[in-house]
């Protein structure tokens, strides 16, 4: 299997008691990390898989029920436009004060 060397930062204290451990247990930093990575990757995997079977089982009832959450067209529709939560009022609408500028001759 090909390999490649990885670097990276870690404090000092947390790569000392993970060097501690390693010893106690008679492992090499590398075989601790690949395996930890390698936990990672399978569990990782599994939750996004599952994930991705949620998301395509909500879709296909959402698609057999269009008036759940409006209408088809809405919810697959790349083009359509969708509600912007800007406002269209501005400052002057609440009678807010102006904001103050400075010239840059007074001092702050």
């Amino acid at each position: 299997m090909p390999r490649s060397l990885v670097n990276f930062n870690a404090p000092i204290a947390v790569r000392k008691r993970f060097d501690a451990l390693c010893r106690a247990n008679g492992r090499t930093r590398t075989s601790v990390l690949l395996e930890l990575m390698t936990n990672y990757v399978l569990e990782e995997g599994k939750r996004m898989e599952e994930r991705q079977g949620q998301l395509e089982d909500f879709d296909m009832r959402l698609r057999e029920s269009p008036n759940l959450m409006g209408s088809q067209r809405e919810m697959y529709d790349p083009h359509h436009r969708s509600f912007s939560p800007r406002q269209p009022w501005g400052d002057k609408d609440f009678d807010l004060p102006d904001p103050i500028y400075s010239d840059g001759q007074g001092d702050w």
